[in-house]
């Protein structure tokens, strides 16, 4: 399967924002990664997701659009640059061409302008960096919804879904991470090992083999050795770790902020996990909003339900009246997760054929179709 054209989109005329959101969720090969309303963030967001295409309105930051193109031209010579403008003129054209565009857009753009880019860039081949690996990153609002449990099932899916894909599964919680203990794994080294090496060479060295075939990344044995990993060092962690793997996934949590933020920065996609309660609801939707904030794709948040009972929880359709979003999977409960916790033996393995375990295989065969894995990274 072709790999996807990453793209970013930095403008302030929310006509052109969403025709180019549209146009991508409908194309086969095309992903919007980030979105940027300054020159910095756009700089940023371009440096930490490496797209192959950017759309930047000239009028971005107080018409800062030319200077930023001429910045990113400079910097990435292999990045595909759509200029956009409100003016038609062969000025604007000469500037555009000037900063290192590509193409120069005429607003009100049309979905024809949109798709010939893509296709350019894709026949082209134009790209920042070599080709890289997914990260996801499994998240929630607060502890105890199974978090943790949910991103080592839905890592080994992953693996069973693509045998051929290299998952890599980080623990983000890097005081007191759980990942090992679920997988009841010893492993020698860990993130606080790599983190002082920080070599891309031997990288997947610090990497625990697990005998599922995914590779666990664990989070430090003791919680002195967490502050010596800042938010920067973790975020080259993981942009290292997306080069050698097919699938990133993060298991970061809320109670880390800085660390879960610089998952967001990298992060291709994210799952965001809620038990069906008032609660939590609450705070998913604060979290949601803060996602916006961060301008986060929004179309890149996949909402999951965990632990649900008919019982006692709110029905999944008022819950996702309750967040203004559907639910990608909704996990019932299952009392045998516990049972599996102190094993170190997960479901998937213990128990393939319950309810919990069939709905994270159908989810992790959703993601490696949404993801485009398919053929292994190189490492």
């Amino acid at each position: 399967m072709a790999q996807f054209v990453r793209m970013v989109v930095a403008t302030p005329n929310e006509a052109s924002r969403n025709l180019i959101l549209r146009v991508a969720n409908q194309h086969q090969t095309a992903r919007i990664v980030a979105e940027a309303d300054t020159d910095d963030r756009l700089m940023d967001v371009v440096a930490y997701r490496r797209p192959q295409v950017v759309f930047v309105s000239t009028d971005l930051a107080d018409m800062r659009g030319f200077e930023v193109a001429d910045r990113l031209s400079r910097r990435y010579p292999g990045l595909y640059i759509a200029m956009m403008s409100p003016r038609n003129g062969s000025e604007e054209l000469r500037r555009a061409m000037k900063a290192g565009a590509r193409e120069c857009l005429v607003e009100p753009i049309g979905e024809d302008a949109v798709l010939r880019v893509i296709d350019e860039a894709k026949s082209l081949g134009t790209s920042i960096a070599e080709r890289r690996g997914t990260v996801l990153g499994v998240m929630s609002s607060k502890g105890g919804v199974g978090k943790s449990t949910v991103a080592v099932n839905l890592a080994i899916a992953l693996k069973q879904a693509n045998s051929a894909a290299r998952i890599a599964l980080v623990d983000g919680d890097l005081y007191f991470g759980d990942i090992a203990v679920l997988l009841n794994a010893k492993p020698e080294r860990t993130i606080h090992e790599l983190n002082t090496a920080l070599d891309a060479e031997i990288a997947d060295r610090f990497l625990y083999q697990h005998p599922t075939g995914i590779e666990i990344l664990a989070a430090p044995t003791q919680t002195e050795q967490a502050e010596e990993i800042s938010p920067d060092r973790f975020r080259m962690i993981l942009g290292i770790l997306q080069g050698l793997y097919d699938v990133v996934l993060v298991d970061a949590t809320v109670s880390a902020f800085d660390t879960m933020l610089a998952t967001l920065d990298v992060a291709d996609q994210i799952v965001l996990l809620s038990t069906l309660d008032v609660v939590c609801l609450k705070d998913v939707g604060q979290m949601l909003q803060m996602l916006s904030k961060l301008r986060f794709p929004a179309h890149n948040v996949m909402i999951a339900g965990n632990r649900f009972d008919e019982r006692v929880s709110l029905s999944p359709k008022d819950a996702e009246r309750a967040l203004g979003m559907p639910f990608r999977m909704v996990l019932p409960w299952d009392d045998r997760n516990i049972t599996a916790a102190n094993r170190g033996i997960p479901m998937i393995l213990s128990e393939p054929g319950a309810p919990f375990v069939q709905k994270i295989v159908a989810f992790a065969k959703t993601i490696n179709v949404q993801t485009g894995r398919a053929e292994r990274v190189s490492a």
